[in-house]
């Protein structure tokens, strides 16, 4: 190389370091505003904390393998393009420097399948991906201008744009002069032939040229990447990498007896950004504006005044203005919006920097509930009856005890009986849910359980948490915590997705250490051991509808459509899984005067209807009830059942005689 080259590569080196030292600041200036957040617990050695909360198999399959974005297939893939195209490029680059020190990197096989075929291919792929992703800014799906659309994306593709085609021109130039060899540079090679005709001193004055505009043009790229939505580049993977270890949303508990700090009284829930922890504005600064979450989000889909996407573009702007003490916040985003999340947390699935905007939702709906006192009339009705009663169903006229009529239900004894059938309150008091129980009992006899239920119940609080009410949350929670500690309950049977969700999600926090099984999960291993043996009818078309707090919360989603395999031919509808869609009721929605264009259950009866199913199955109370209420609607047909119900209709007529025996 010559001396002039030499010099060309040095000072590049030395302005890339000015370009890096302006990234940091760039970034520096992003951490002070989410600084401005609430601290984690555990936040004290800032480096230490950091990497003990980093989830690494997040980082890798979200962050690195870009999981998520494979969920709309040709995004996926063009991001795909660009972002390892780019890695190869860059330590294609960085092992060019070897050469410096007398390293023969072009040499032999490396040389070629590397430093030539593969940064060929690699500029290439970043062409495609580039491209792809400025044409679908200037001719946007619908998600990406929902809203409001984020603006700087698509000046920035088009300088990326740019700088791949000067690379590839200095290429041409460069093998188009007096000596050059290549074997893998194939476009650089044929396009250059083209400039055969030109003068050596002009062939090097142009790639000159265009290398130097190439590497000033891309030191601006770096430059601008904090100041521009190409942040989300960096703060995308950090995010992903400083996601929850488990799945869905986990509400923070808040501790009301802590002692206030500078004179302060501990946030209760958020009415401006400071009121948030630091994840949830980490989440604001990484947020895309892709419009995912509002795809998937079942309020936005039928017509209510939520959308995820604007909840987290409007926590942004305030964020980017510097606006994180200004409590105007709240009203901007606006209590109809805040109390229409079901918590299905399918936004929290769809996000692919792994954003959780329901649990930013959840810590307005608290400073509503908790600060302000303020709550939808139907949901405050519900949140009295618990405070008053032990559960949420206002004017019900079932007692506790009438969905076991005529049947022999023991009483848990404690160190005698194994399980404890948890009841909840919707089985108790609502009738088509209390069928859940009465058929839970008998698949219990006839599998030869040892199980009982609490003489006295209350609800396990899910609707206050979600609903805002942390307090009331805790107060039943504890009560519960220690009739169980009582009768030393370890292994609890919920019926409710709800149930289940509180019990091994927060109570743990509270103290409570049992093992919770779902009614399905514990249904799916006594068809398996051989304790139950339903008679399949392959005839018979099932679709099942799948309880997010199991689903998308929990993962769990095998154990469900065994039990539909193992009763019938199971149909799935096109959303399933954790891509489920929900029935409506979460997030205390079950009470609630619901707006919008269409109900959210009867969408997703639609759903499933459309698969040809003759029946709807499901595996939560609230879910059963909502899809009910949508079939009731039309021909009163009854459609929809719990999977206990299926099993119990699918055994032998000696185990069904056997599973009820009567007082």
């Amino acid at each position: 190389m010559s001396a002039i080259g030499t010099i060309s590569y040095v000072v590049l080196a030395l302005l890339l370091c000015a370009a890096a030292a302006i990234l940091v600041l760039g970034l520096r200036d992003h951490w002070r505003r989410i600084a401005a957040g609430q601290a984690a617990p555990a936040a004290s050695g800032a480096i230490a904390g950091l990497a003990g909360r980093i989830h690494w198999p997040s980082f890798f399959t979200r962050g690195l393998l870009l999981s998520r974005l494979f969920k709309r297939p040709v995004a996926g893939v063009a991001h795909a393009l660009l972002f390892f195209g780019a890695l190869i490029s860059i330590a294609g680059h960085a092992l060019y420097a070897l050469t410096f020190l007398g390293v023969p990197v072009y040499e032999g096989t490396f040389g070629f399948v590397v430093m030539e075929l593969g940064r060929e291919l690699a500029g290439l792929a970043m062409l495609a991906g580039a491209a792809f992703l400025f044409a679908r800014r200037l001719w946007p799906p619908a998600r990406l201008t929902v809203g409001k659309e984020r603006r700087g994306f698509a000046p920035m593709e088009a300088l990326l744009l740019a700088i791949i085609v000067l690379g590839f021109a200095a290429e041409v130039f460069r093998l188009a002069g007096p000596g050059a060899t290549s074997r893998g540079e194939f476009l650089g090679l044929a396009l250059g032939a083209m400039l055969g005709d030109l003068r050596p001193a002009t062939l090097a004055g142009g790639q000159a040229a265009l290398w130097w505009l190439h590497g000033l043009l891309g030191l601006a790229f770096i430059v601008l990447i904090p100041r521009t939505p190409m942040s989300h580049m960096i703060l995308g993977p950090l995010n992903t990498a400083l996601a929850r270890r488990r799945a869905g949303i986990t509400l923070p508990p808040i501790d009301f007896e802590a002692p206030a700090a500078d004179g302060a009284e501990p946030p209760l829930g958020a009415e401006k950004l400071a009121d948030l922890p630091r994840k949830n504005l980490l989440d604001a600064a990484a947020c895309l504006w892709c419009g995912r979450c509002h795809e998937a989000c079942p309020a936005a889909q039928t017509g209510k005044s939520l959308s995820p996407k604007k909840i987290m573009l409007t926590c942004a702007e305030y964020l980017e203005q510097g606006r994180a003490g200004d409590a105007t916040l709240i009203d901007a985003l606006g209590a109809e919006a805040i109390f229409s999340c079901t918590t299905c947390a399918a936004c929290v699935e769809q996000c692919p920097v792994t954003n959780n905007p329901a649990e930013t939702i959840l810590h307005f709906r608290r400073q509503f509930v908790l600060g302000r006192s303020e709550m939808p009339e139907v949901m405050a009705l519900a949140n009295r009856n618990l405070e008053a009663r032990g559960h949420p169903f206002a004017g019900t006229a079932a007692n506790r005890d009438d969905w076991r009529r005529g049947l022999d239900v023991p009483i848990y004894e404690p160190g005698r009986t194994e399980y404890l059938l948890w009841i909840g309150c919707a089985v108790a008091f609502e009738a088509r849910a209390q069928q859940v129980a009465q058929a839970m009992v008998r698949i219990l006899n006839a599998a030869g359980v040892s199980w009982g239920i609490l003489a006295e119940s209350r609800c396990t609080g899910d609707p206050a948490k979600m609903m805002g009410n942390e307090l009331l949350f805790v107060e039943l929670a504890q009560a519960n915590i220690e009739d169980f500690r009582e009768r030393g309950v370890t292994k609890v049977i919920t019926m409710c997705a709800h149930c289940f969700n509180s019990f091994d999600r927060y109570y743990p926090e509270l103290g409570a250490s049992w093992q919770t099984i779902p009614h399905g999960v514990l249904i799916e291993r006594l068809i398996r051991a051989g304790r139950l043996a339903p008679v399949r009818d392959p005839t018979r078309r099932i679709t099942f509808h799948d309880p997010c707090y199991l689903a998308r919360h929990n993962g769990i989603v095998r154990e469900t459509r065994a039990v539909v395999g193992a009763v019938g031919q199971l149909v799935e509808m096109p959303r399933h899984g954790r891509d489920s869609f929900c029935c409506g009721a979460g997030g205390g929605n079950y009470w609630s005067r619901e707006g919008g264009t269409a109900r959210i259950s009867d969408t997703r009866l639609d759903e499933a209807l459309a698969t040809g199913a003759e029946q709807v199955a499901t595996s939560c109370p609230f879910c059963l009830l909502m899809l009910t209420s949508s079939v009731a609607g039309r021909d009163g047909e009854r459609r929809v059942f719990d999977l206990a119900e299926l099993v119990v209709a699918a055994l032998p007529p000696a185990a069904a005689a056997a599973s009820n025996p009567s007082h």
